[in-house]
């Protein structure tokens, strides 16, 4: 594999939906680019708090970017699609980052595992969150959150108190 590859391969993540939500009747989910993202941000802030340290964070987030890059070959199956097909994440990644730029990133994706895992939760969370406003099922994608980090486990708890809709304050005209 080469870089110029792997950036058009991952380019097809912006039109990989994230599929259990088509279970609930979402029509159009976010797709697993988006969900990356968010889940970059989150995996950030994770790591800033739990090492104090930027550069960890930004290792951190990379990580989480990279993390479900493997879909671009597999798509996001869903969990009750794993009970039957049998996806190997770490032969595809290992083909995709199979160049000395991608080894770095494969060994990011392995050191900060921990945080990226959590941040991939947290991102569920936060969305069934937002799509619960379509329909009050989707909620259930953000029970039973089990998280590793110490961080993790504080911010899904302020995320709970936290109305998903907050930031509308600024469309009031005032």
């Amino acid at each position: 594999m080469s870089l110029p590859k792997l950036l058009f391969e991952l380019a097809s993540l912006k039109n990989i939906p994230r599929s259990g939500w088509f279970k609930l009747n979402i029509r159009d989910p976010e797709s697993v680019a988006e969900h990356s993202f968010l889940t970059g941000v989150i995996a950030f802030f994770i790591g800033l708090r739990e090492y104090g340290d930027v550069n960890e964070a930004a290792k951190a987030c990379v990580a989480a970017l990279f993390h479900d890059i493997y879909e671009a070959r597999t798509l996001d199956l869903h969990k009750l699609s794993r009970r039957y097909v049998k996806v190997d994440e770490s032969k595809v990644i290992e083909e995709q980052l199979n160049f000395d730029e991608g080894l770095v990133v494969k060994e990011l994706i392995e050191k900060y595992s921990d945080i990226v895992k959590d941040a991939d939760k947290i991102e569920l969370f936060i969305q069934s969150r937002i799509y619960s406003d379509f329909n009050k099922d989707c909620e259930i994608y953000g029970k039973n959150i089990e998280l590793r980090t110490k961080t993790g486990k504080e911010l899904i708890k302020d995320l709970k108190n936290t109305d998903h809709k907050w930031w509308l304050d600024f469309e009031v005209l005032r």
